[in-house]
């Protein structure tokens, strides 16, 4: 009792000194601007649909991938979402319209895949390369260790029918890396061959060149001066 006597005097003093403060709110980051060469692709195409693949599960890789924080709008160097919407708009006249799966693609985002093709996790092979190794995607030139994505001149796209919103059967999924994956393959159907030139013949019209192993993928066919980039996705991103 007498050494709390002897506390308390000194305890009230601390007390009245030192009081005790609100937390205050720590304000958000600002958000980040955009290089000046980029844009959101829906404000050049609003009416191009968009389902980013790496943003989720659903690709090869079967997790989201390392930059794809943003999730709903895709990001191309300017030049390129103006071949977009060429190709969006001659489409359109027939009732039909594009749907990305992939833009704009951080380069952080190609040493992700190599890792991954570095582990045992096998999990997804039988869905989307299922008649090679891991070492094969890179033997095969499926992935690589750049790619015109970085530049923000490539898209991973496919066709749909405006009125049901359905792809157009292009006998085969994005991203299986696989031979029945060339634009030109002799095991489709003829609806299924004509689809693939439908995308490939709309978009050379457009500008934009076919990867030949991958009936998905388009670049600028004249892409002058480019510029890797490695920022993340982010859907908030300050335009110039």
């Amino acid at each position: 009792m007498k050494l709390l006597s002897v506390l308390a005097p000194a305890l009230l003093f601390l007390t009245q000194c030192s009081p005790i403060h609100a937390p205050q709110e720590v304000a958000a980051p600002a958000p980040q601007p955009m290089p000046a060469e980029l844009c959101y692709l829906d404000t050049v195409a609003p009416s191009v649909k968009v389902d980013l693949k790496y943003c989720g599960n659903d690709n090869f890789v079967g997790r989201p991938i390392d930059g794809y924080t943003g999730g709903k709008r895709a990001i191309l160097r300017k030049d390129a979402a103006q071949a977009v919407l060429k190709a969006q708009r001659e489409l359109e006249a027939k009732g039909l319209g594009l749907l990305i799966w992939d833009a704009y693609r951080p380069h952080r985002a190609l040493a992700d895949f190599y890792a991954w093709s570095k582990t045992a996790d096998d999990s997804t092979r039988a869905e989307f390369y299922p008649n090679i190794t891991k070492r094969g995607i890179y033997e095969n030139r499926y992935i690589g260790h750049t790619s015109e994505h970085s530049w923000g001149i490539a898209v991973d796209l496919t066709i749909i029918d405006l009125k049901t919103g359905k792809e157009l059967d292009m006998g085969g999924r994005h991203d299986l890396l696989d031979i029945s994956s060339a634009t030109v393959y002799t095991g489709l159907t003829k609806e299924q061959q004509a689809n693939r030139l439908l995308l490939r013949d709309t978009m050379a019209r457009a500008g934009m060149k076919n990867y030949s192993k991958e009936w998905w993928h388009y670049f600028l066919r004249e892409p002058g001066l480019c510029r890797r980039h490695n920022f993340p996705l982010n859907d908030e991103l300050v335009c110039p």
